[in-house]
């Protein structure tokens, strides 16, 4: 369970997990991990951009740590043409077009009609990619949503247009090895699932800009 609170990443590893580099902290209860995301929210200064967790008792923890949360459910996709896969800006950052779920829908119901509802674009969900959890604060709540990735192939692009309506103010298709250059301006969810992405379907990852300002 990777968990983005701003830019920094809570990963809850499970012990059958590979671990990654750095220190690892052994926890045993939700609190423990609760306690760093408490820190981060109220803006004091965090001393690592990235805290692994090992929980003694994943499921416990997991589970824990969700009971904090307004926990919201979400789907979006990584809609590909040619070679080129479609980005959306919103309020100065580069995203992929996603949304909540409505009442009873299926998550790849809800991610094929946000790709043509924030872009304009028709598309044909062709896979599962992972999942994203992000917190963010709406009405003062502390709120958790999953967000799961589907690759999509587009079937139609002809009413490519941004919905305004949803502070979206450009939708580009970005060729796969030019994807650095709107990488180094967006979300770490974002980067995270879209690397992963790029790496499972061309087994590399591409060279990310600095200023990442790509109009």
């Amino acid at each position: 369970m990777k968990i983005f609170v701003n830019d920094v990443l809570l990963n809850v590893l499970k012990k059958d997990e590979e671990q990654p580099p750095g220190v690892v902290f052994p926890v045993s209860q939700a609190e423990e991990v609760l306690a760093i995301y408490q820190q981060i929210k109220d803006a004091k200064p965090s001393l690592l951009s990235q805290y692994n967790f090992l929980p003694h008792d994943y499921e416990a923890v997991k589970q824990g740590i969700k009971a904090h949360f307004d926990v919201v459910e979400a789907a979006g996709g990584l809609v590909v043409k040619q070679g080129a896969v479609l980005f959306i800006k919103r309020l100065g950052k580069w995203d992929l077009p996603k949304g909540k779920l409505e009442l009873g829908e299926k998550k790849r119901l809800a991610a094929v009609r946000e790709v043509e509802e924030e872009c304009g674009v028709k598309a044909l969900v062709i896979r599962k990619v992972g999942v994203t959890w992000h917190t963010y604060l709406q009405n003062r709540r502390d709120t958790l949503k999953k967000t799961t990735w589907y690759e999509m192939e587009c079937l139609d692009d002809r009413r490519l247009a941004p919905q305004t309506a949803e502070a979206i103010t450009k939708v580009k298709w970005v060729p796969m090895y030019q994807s650095g250059k709107v990488l180094g301006n967006t979300y770490r969810s974002i980067h995270h699932i879209f690397l992963k992405f790029l790496t499972e379907k061309t087994g590399a990852a591409p060279v990310v800009l600095a200023d990442g300002d790509e109009e």
